[in-house]
């Protein structure tokens, strides 16, 4: 009796009758290969696909190309789902390996080699005086990244050369944590403390906001409603790597514009300043000579006020505003939620806080915060800076 039966409808294939699977056999050059599915789709599929001397030519061109030519390809496809200021990032950090990596082919590029690119990459940060470097985690996450992505795409039994030993070694000294959140007689301090009505302003709605620099940069005049007391946060100004104004982007960094109740007098006052330094020509609250504001000028006038004050460098840069916003709001109103209110972030339980118009908890918190901020002002404003 036949262990098979045969399939009419079906060259080259046969339901092996004691187990009820299909066998699928295919001759190629003289050879016969063979393989058992549970359906006959499945071999049928096989059968019209499988060729083992196309699949080694395939694997034997993709691990041959050089790693410039896997980046080109990487950017050709990958880089369309990125947005420009991200493209630029990734181009940034992948130069530390380029002109060392470039001409390898991917199979040549081991441990090894890349523990070689990290010594030669550590002397040079070293022996360089100017150098700001700590270490190499990001360039490393990024060239793992990319080898992630060939192996996803074009031969998933490639190896990623690069290991954890490789952060270790790429260790140059030690990161320097910033501090984040500033105490209310320090923020006043620090806000009266910067010597331009501008730049001062900019703390003020950057710090009510709890927003990141890019979206206070990026306000447009049309999003200000004085009349219902409401901000939106939707534009956002993006720069390049050289801090240069790169474009204005019409959505936020998590894609959802958020609406600011302006229910605080200080948070009002500084709008009301702005609104009457407005030009014809220029559709921003924040401009000089009617251009965007660069994050350098910002971060310059902000050390500078935290030098005057003695907390530089423990603070330095603007996202520590974000951060004291969004803890004064837990503080004063006792929720994780009044601090998630005026951030924004996003998240199932708290989508409902990115309607257009402000939510009566952010729109309390931020009052609450502005009375209480006030009564420091005045309290503060009696004792001189030195």
């Amino acid at each position: 009796m036949s262990k098979y039966k045969k399939l009419p409808n079906h060259v080259g294939i046969r339901k092996v009758i004691s187990s009820a699977k299909y066998e699928a056999l295919k001759s190629i050059k003289g050879k016969v290969f063979s393989k058992t599915f549970n359906t006959v789709k499945e071999a049928v599929l096989w059968r019209n696909t499988f060729n083992p001397f196309e699949q080694a030519s395939e694997k034997s061109k993709h691990s041959s190309i050089t790693f410039s030519e896997l980046w080109e390809k990487y950017e050709e496809i990958h880089f369309a789902t990125v947005e420009k200021s991200t493209q630029g990032i990734k181009r940034q950090k992948i130069a530390i390996f380029m002109t060392l990596m470039g001409k390898f082919k991917i199979s040549e590029i081991t441990p090894d080699y890349i523990d070689y690119i990290i010594r030669q990459r550590k002397k040079e940060a070293i022996a360089n005086p100017k150098s700001k470097r700590f270490n190499f985690d990001k360039p490393l996450d990024e060239l793992k990244a990319i080898f992630s992505w060939h192996r996803e795409n074009y031969d998933y039994k490639f190896h990623n050369p690069v290991l954890k030993r490789h952060y270790s070694l790429g260790i140059i000294k030690k990161t320097i944590r910033k501090e984040k959140v500033l105490t209310q007689e320090q923020l006043v301090n620090f806000i009266r403390a910067i010597d331009s009505p501008l730049y001062q302003d900019f703390a003020i709605i950057q710090f009510f906001c709890a927003s990141r620099f890019g979206e206070i940069a990026g306000i447009q005049l049309k999003n200000i409603d004085l009349a219902n007391n409401s901000l939106l946060i939707k534009e956002v100004v993006v720069e390049d790597q050289s801090k240069k104004f790169l474009e204005l982007k019409m959505y936020p960094k998590n894609g959802h514009t958020r609406a600011v109740s302006i229910s605080s007098d200080v948070f009002k006052m500084a709008i009301v300043r702005r609104l009457n330094d407005v030009r014809d020509d220029c559709t921003y609250l924040f401009h000089d000579e009617s251009t965007p504001l660069r994050y350098r000028h910002v971060q310059y006038r902000y050390n500078k006020g935290l030098k005057a004050i003695g907390l530089f460098p423990a603070y330095s840069g603007t996202h520590f505003m974000r951060y004291t916003m969004a803890t004064e709001s837990r503080r004063l109103m006792g929720t994780l939620d009044a601090a998630q209110s005026v951030t924004g972030h996003h998240s199932i339980k708290m989508a409902e806080q990115y309607a257009k118009i402000p939510t009566n908890l952010q729109a309390e918190t931020v009052k609450c915060v502005g009375l209480s901020l006030e009564k420091c002002w005045d309290k503060q404003s009696l004792i001189p800076v030195i």
